[in-house]
């Protein structure tokens, strides 16, 4: 299981998420929703170890996990950040295969079995990732994540900017592995349609906090609230 207790903390002198609690399940996929600005981001990045943490605690399997994001990694924490972020003068393959490597996976192994699961970086394999389209990136960014072969994968807005077709092999992708894999996911999106073909439940942000935890059907029907709290 993966958890969050009172999450608080923000850049500087300025706190941006406070007392926030969450937890996933394993082989679980639960969406965290909001409006921009609400604190999606600065989560995900006191979940890894980027954001200096006020107060509060973060879980793996279990286990409290160590402040180092390179050890939080090492325990089974992936994370694909807003705006993708790959090594633009690496290959395809490199990106991968150093993300696997540096958790001790075998690196052909890993590029062979992500090749499969997107098909469409294998005619970029050996093409920088700087020059790669935004959706391409993107795909890399989260067969990067997936190298470390994670027991929890958190993804930051995952769908922004990427062409429709893209998001859904991602939709696909990230279903199967969750299947068969058993990774958990959280994701931070405002694309709801994207989160609810994927996720069972969400939790809902505003103003740095949870506002409410729901499931996906209740969501979907209540449109005052996806109005009020995600402006869709």
């Amino acid at each position: 299981m993966f958890k969050v207790s009172g999450a608080t903390g923000g850049y500087g002198k300025t706190t941006i998420i406070r007392d926030v609690s969450l937890e996933v399940q394993p082989a679980e996929i639960v969406a965290l929703l909001g409006r921009n600005g609400v604190g999606k981001s600065t989560l995900m990045r006191f979940a890894t170890g980027l954001v200096k943490a006020q107060a509060g605690t973060v879980e793996i399997a279990g286990v409290a996990a160590p402040p180092a994001p390179s050890k939080r990694a090492k325990m089974g924490l992936g994370y694909v950040p807003q705006g993708r972020f790959v090594f633009p003068r690496m290959t395809v393959i490199e990106n991968i295969s150093v993300a696997a490597a540096s958790n001790g996976f075998d690196a052909k192994q890993v590029v062979a079995e992500l090749f499969e699961d997107f098909p469409l970086l294998v005619p970029k394999a050996h093409d920088l990732a700087g020059g790669l389209s935004g959706g391409q990136q993107q795909v890399l960014a989260l067969a990067r994540a997936l190298a470390i072969r994670p027991k929890i994968l958190l993804l930051d807005e995952p769908t922004e900017g990427v062409q429709p077709s893209i998001i859904d092999e991602m939709a696909g992708v990230l279903k199967r592995v969750n299947q068969e894999r058993e990774i958990a996911i959280l994701v931070a999106e405002q694309n709801l349609d994207f989160c609810l073909s994927i996720a069972e439940r969400a939790y809902v942000m505003e103003k740095g906090a949870i506002r409410m935890e729901t499931d996906r059907d209740s969501l979907l029907a209540d449109k005052v609230l996806q109005q009020e709290l995600l402006g869709v």
